[in-house]
């Protein structure tokens, strides 16, 4: 029997780094990159450009096209990181569900460092106004065991570096059958 395929997760709020930390995991241990902003319905993207949060409702079509992304990958036995907000506790559980071995790092830093970062990015939908509203929907995830928690404040090279560590103590321990 084949061992479940492995998944990081790059979670936070919007601007806190998921996705350029998901591509540096992605290339540094050579694995499949999914992207969950890409999967966001045309409507959703719409409403967050006009400055409106979403609802858990327009969260769920989202998390379905997530869900089946990943399940894709998992039957094909492809080892990935996610880039995804997952905010709340029920859509990390519903990654969680998809058969993968998961690990999720949870980019944490200062609200205003991220607003920083958000007022200065260009060509995305997010507008730096909604990062009120994504702090609000961040459910807790202290207790749950195999998420890692990363300051993103040290800078980038430091976030890859510690989350690096994490990956590898995460693959030691799997490779050894132990717990996540």
């Amino acid at each position: 029997m084949n061992p479940a395929p492995k998944l990081l997760v790059c979670m936070g709020v919007s601007g806190s780094g998921k996705s350029t930390l998901a591509a540096a995991l992605a290339g540094r241990f050579r694995l499949g990159l999914l992207e969950a902003d890409d999967l966001h319905p045309p409507a959703n993207r719409a409403q967050m450009a006009a400055g409106m949060p979403l609802t858990d409702a327009l969260r769920e079509p989202w998390m379905d096209r997530v869900c089946a992304a990943l399940r894709l990958r998992c039957e094909q036995g492809e080892d990935c990181v996610l880039a995804c907000s997952a905010l709340r506790k029920a859509h990390r559980q519903q990654i969680r569900s998809q058969g993968f071995v998961t690990l999720f790092l949870h980019l944490q830093g200062d609200r205003h460092l991220i607003a920083g970062r958000l007022q200065g990015r260009r060509g995305h939908y997010f507008p730096a106004g909604l990062l009120d509203s994504q702090f609000l929907d961040l459910q807790p995830t202290a207790g749950e065991p195999d998420v890692v928690a990363v300051d993103i404040g040290p800078g980038l090279p430091t976030v890859v570096a510690a989350s690096v560590e994490a990956v590898r103590a995460f693959l030691q321990r799997t490779a050894n059958g132990e717990p996540v």
